[in-house]
């Protein structure tokens, strides 16, 4: 959930001094503001919710976390990042290159959406917590959270607060340390600047009762190995919660490069990626550590594979990774 400083440029159509509607501040708990200026201003707009919906909907979704470095924008998290943008004109972000992590996101995953939403804009601040309104009120048969629900979201951020699916009884509730940050310098690692959703696996794929009108069944998405750190990536819906594995870490007295490869190990890498994990994988297989994973780095994977008796893909699989690990000192 971490952001890097990221701009933003904003398609307006002259909606301006808008405030929220009162019944916003019940639901986020902040300031109460009138639903129209004293000018007559309107309401800040909120997205289309489709017709033709089945009366069942979604459950709240747990918390799945994030596992694989898979920076393929998904289809449910592209559809709304394009509502959002249809509806308000916001920029977005979605997916960002994770080969520089040691740890996933789901933005890695793909499950992830930034909307550019400015809180010291007056006009912004009144559409993203109409926004979050929206997408936290009842439905016509009294489900809370519907819009929700039904897109798949798992959790937000914005304005120093965090809304989670899988700890609603506590509302929203401070983000970090973000309460005695207030400089503007912190606005993005605060979400001051941008609305952070992150959605469930069905959610992203697309495949809730919001885009479908069906509703989803539950996909926990890949699960880790225990003995590497991430997954190889979603590929198909899995019904089933994976199990929870300690960090994999070098052991004691453990070489500078295993240090380097455990963090990593089990990211899928490819020709045509780059970053610091193909900066290390291109040390342990002996060719010049560009970052760049082109054709000398494939072919020495290739043949480093066929060496090690693996199957020859230039790609990392779990396998690979063993036998990286393996041969640079990790215990089996």
């Amino acid at each position: 959930m971490n952001h890097t400083a990221m701009s933003r440029h904003r398609s307006r159509r002259g909606v301006v001094g808008l405030l929220l509607p009162a019944v916003a501040a019940l639901v986020l708990g902040w300031t109460t503001a009138p639903a129209a200026t004293a000018g007559g201003t309107p309401p800040p707009p909120v997205p289309a919710t489709p017709t033709g919906l089945p009366t069942a909907l979604e459950d709240l979704s747990a918390y799945v976390p994030p596992t694989s470095c898979d920076a393929r924008s998904r289809p449910g998290t592209l559809k709304l990042a394009q509502l959002l943008q249809a509806t308000y004109g916001a920029t977005y972000g979605l997916s960002r290159s994770c080969t520089s992590a040691t740890s996933p996101s789901e933005h890695s995953d793909g499950r992830a959406v930034d909307s550019f939403f400015n809180m010291r804009n007056t006009a912004e601040r009144a559409e993203a917590n109409a926004l979050i309104t929206w997408l936290l009120a009842k439905d016509k048969a009294g489900n809370p959270y519907a819009n929700a629900r039904r897109l798949g979201i798992m959790y937000i951020i914005w304005n120093d607060k965090m809304w989670s699916s899988y700890r609603t009884f506590e509302g929203w509730r401070p983000y970090s340390t973000c309460a005695t940050t207030p400089a503007s310098s912190y606005d993005t690692a605060c979400h001051r600047n941008h609305i952070h959703v992150s959605l469930s696996w069905e959610g992203a794929t697309g495949r809730t009762s919001f885009w479908t009108k069906q509703v989803a069944p539950v996909d926990w998405g890949p699960c880790r190995l225990p003995d590497l750190n991430w997954a190889v990536g979603w590929s198909a819906p899995n019904p089933d919660r994976c199990p929870s594995y300690p960090v994999v870490k070098a052991p004691a007295g453990a070489g500078a490069l295993l240090k380097e490869l455990v963090p990593r190990s089990g990211m899928v890498l490819r020709p045509g990626m780059s970053g610091t994990a193909v900066t290390t994988l291109q040390k342990a297989l002996g060719v010049s550590p560009t970052g760049n994973f082109g054709s000398t780095t494939t072919a020495r994977l290739k043949s480093w594979q066929s060496a090690h008796r693996l199957p020859v893909t230039g790609i990392t699989w779990p396998a690979t990774w063993r036998a990286l690990l393996s041969a640079n000192g990790m215990p089996r």
